[in-house]
């Protein structure tokens, strides 16, 4: 069963180590003062570590010998020598699930992950939206830099693909599961005839014509490949001017209908 919290029993403890329980017990007892509260509970509850008291015994391990030297090891341990060692780096990176609960003590410093809550709507689907398309801007950025366009052709260009329907879906109101962004064109010309009395420029029309013949299901781009077209050559620099200008009228469209994020 997947964990999503990072709660370690002594036996755990133990088979992570590779040690006898016992010595998983002592070492909690005897370095108290660098683990959590639950490593050492009142009596009649059960001992609990979390993945930074397992990072504490993985150094401990480490510098235990038959007569080990307690005060060098507290030394270490002040000196905070756990987070340099790369066996015990590596230990804790591979305890550590993907999905864990929200830590307790999670802040605005934390900004080497994220909270993915799920989306409680569609209207959710906008930032999203923004983010593929921003995906696709930094991937090319990357490409473009290192000259390996060959290489992230097929992310960048599924990254713009889906947040060109994402938008089209969000503006439209249309949530089917159908990735033919044709269907979702043509709603959207129907949508500004009605809405604002405008036709889309031809240059919108054409990207979003060229991305559905490229790419009709969806597919193309996300698995590389089986596409009936000819070989292409695709510019990134322009496409990604191109994105900045498709991505601002659809900003545009929805502010006039009153869907903002």
């Amino acid at each position: 069963m997947t964990k999503y919290q990072s709660k370690f029993t002594v036996a755990d403890a133990a088979r992570i180590l590779k040690v006898d329980k016992v010595i998983i017990q002592k070492w909690a007892f005897m370095f108290s003062e660098y683990m959590g509260v639950k490593a050492n509970p009142s009596k009649g509850i059960t001992r609990e570590f979390q993945l930074e008291d397992i990072r504490v015994m993985a150094h401990i391990y480490t510098e235990w010998e038959d007569d080990p030297d307690i005060e060098c090891i507290k030394i270490g341990l002040n000196r905070k020598d756990q987070f340099e060692n790369p066996y015990i780096t590596d230990l804790i990176s591979s305890l550590t699930p993907i999905f864990i609960d929200p830590p307790e003590d999670i802040d605005e410093t934390w900004t080497h992950g994220a909270i993915f809550a799920g989306l409680s709507s569609f209207a959710d689907l906008l930032p999203l939206a923004r983010a593929y398309k921003l995906a696709g801007d930094r991937l090319t950025e990357i490409a473009v830099e290192n000259e390996e366009a060959w290489l992230l052709i097929c992310p960048i260009m599924f990254n713009y693909r889906h947040s060109i329907e994402l938008y089209l879906k969000v503006i439209t109101g249309e949530y089917k599961q159908n990735h033919n962004l044709i269907h979702l064109y043509n709603k959207l010309t129907v949508l500004l005839k009605n809405e604002f009395n405008l036709k889309p420029p031809e240059w919108l029309e054409n990207t979003i014509v060229s991305f559905n013949d490229f790419d009709p299901s969806s597919t193309t781009f996300r698995y590389g490949g089986g596409s009936e077209k000819d070989e292409v050559f695709i510019d990134f620099v322009k496409l990604k001017g191109r994105m900045g200008w498709l991505s601002k009228i659809f900003q545009n469209i929805l502010h006039h209908k009153g869907i903002t994020y």
